[in-house]
């Protein structure tokens, strides 16, 4: 009896160490798990941050890039109506088609028929009272977050430029209102991070993203 007892007593004591040995586990193991969620969701949070920064970069890095690439287009475009003898309002326009480019309306850029040919008052220039907006002609919005910083023509900077291709080769004019040149250079800029495209034209009709 009195060992029976004994060994009940010897049980009871171990299963309480037990206990208390598993509770104490048990605590350690849970305190470890919360820390261990605590610098997950921190990490989750973090990269989650992280993420999105880079994303609306590179989406804003990605619209400047189909700006660039839409005004490539749309100097093609001027060049291909040139070349195709476009008309605008029934006319084939005397000096062609172009572009137009102005800092002070650097939020812009407008596709337009040069109505006046060599030798008259006007040719190689953009005049907003005629072969403006109708027939094919058409003024361009930049995306909000975009704009026109810079025209280089030659080797200096001008605040416009027209870039007019004359039918029927089309040969390409460059003209800032005084003179004409060889090349031409837009920058565009998107004014969030000040990334930067610029697109280049040459007397040759090449056109083109530099960078």
């Amino acid at each position: 009896m009195v060992y029976q007892f004994g060994m009940k007593l010897k049980l009871k004591n171990n299963k309480i160490k037990f206990m208390k040995l598993l509770k104490r586990q048990f605590d350690k193991f849970y305190g470890l798990t919360l820390v261990e969620m605590i610098v997950s969701i921190s990490m989750i949070v973090i990269i989650a941050a992280l993420f999105i920064a880079n994303y609306q970069s590179i989406n804003k890095r990605s619209d400047l890039i189909m700006t660039a690439q839409n005004l490539v287009a749309d100097l093609h475009y001027a060049q291909n109506n040139t070349l195709g003898l476009s008309k605008y309002n029934g006319v084939v326009p005397s000096g062609g088609w172009g572009v137009h480019f102005d800092t002070a309306s650097s939020s812009n850029y407008v596709i337009f028929a040069d109505l006046n040919g060599p030798g008259e008052i006007g040719y190689m220039s953009y005049d907003d009272g005629e072969g403006y907006i109708n027939y094919g002609a058409r003024l361009i919005e930049l995306p909000p977050n975009i704009y026109i910083s810079s025209i280089t023509i030659g080797a200096g900077t001008t605040t416009m430029s027209n870039v007019t291709f004359l039918p029927p080769d089309p040969k390409t004019n460059i003209y800032d209102g005084s003179a004409t040149s060889t090349l031409l250079k837009i920058e565009l800029t998107e004014n969030k991070n000040n990334s930067t495209k610029t697109i280049q034209v040459n007397f040759l009709g090449l056109i083109e993203v530099i960078d």
